[in-house]
């Protein structure tokens, strides 16, 4: 089966590192104008250099994708660049590791605003940019913890179940522009934002999935260029697992024994 992006403008929030570097890397290669955004402009550098490195172009730039009046600029230079935009990846968030009952009203908004409010832009921006390409794909970053929240990090946790029922949503809302809109469900994958949980807490991790280990970028990024292309044309309003069957049942690794 053929899969290519070849002609279509791709933007990724949170492009700089993980699943969203590795995204950005795999539509690079399949022929998408890829696009790359992180709060950070040292982060946009290094993820520019990387994909240089590789042979791969892309444009990116340091955005808050919190602050909308910021986002929507960035989407605006981005269309006038490539002509248009065709896939809109948002993937940019924060995980803050806290008890709600611990959670400041200042974190919580900011974890709101950050994760939440930014994938509501990302539908509107869809709206008005993917539909005068006659049509396209929103994808979602969602969690696990959409799913089955872990205890002492509930307002990460809230913002992400939020996103898995905005999707429905906005793929009802978006369908009549024929812009499909998916969300994605990310087990635990190799990243610079769980680097540390991994190395804590890697063996129990890996023992939760039926597959007993850790998920690689690149496998998310594989399962989002699928989404994103033509040949997933009759899917949206879901979110998709990828996760290594994690707590698909109740003993994992009994299989394994």
């Amino acid at each position: 089966m053929d899969i290519n992006l070849k002609n279509k403008v791709a933007v990724i929030t949170g492009g700089t590192a993980g699943i969203g570097l590795a995204t950005a890397e795999l539509f690079a290669r399949e022929g998408a104008e890829v696009s790359i955004c992180s709060r950070k402009g040292s982060n946009v550098t290094k993820a520019l250099a990387y994909l240089k490195e590789k042979g791969l172009k892309a444009y990116g730039e340091a955005v808050d994708v919190s602050d909308r009046s910021g986002l929507f600029a960035f989407a605006d230079r981005v269309e006038k660049k490539f002509g248009g935009i065709d896939i809109w990846v948002s993937n940019a968030g924060i995980y803050l590791q806290k008890k709600i009952i611990d959670t400041s009203e200042e974190d919580w908004q900011t974890v709101m605003d950050t994760n939440l409010k930014s994938v509501y832009y990302g539908g509107l921006i869809a709206a008005e940019k993917i539909k005068k390409r006659g049509g396209g794909v929103l994808i979602n970053a969602a969690s696990f913890g959409a799913v089955m929240p872990v205890m002492g990090s509930g307002a990460y946790a809230a913002t992400k179940a939020a996103i898995a029922n905005m999707t429905k949503s906005l793929a009802a809302e978006l369908a009549p522009l024929n812009i499909r809109v998916i969300g994605f469900i990310p087990g635990i994958i190799d990243t610079p934002m769980t680097e540390s949980w991994i190395r804590d807490k890697g063996e129990i991790l890996a023992g939760q999935s039926v597959l007993q280990r850790i998920g690689r970028s690149e496998e998310i990024a594989n399962v989002l260029l699928f989404l994103a292309s033509e040949k997933a044309s009759f899917v949206t309003g879901v979110c998709i697992e990828v996760s290594g069957g994690k707590f698909c049942v109740q003993n994992p690794k009994d299989a394994w024994m």
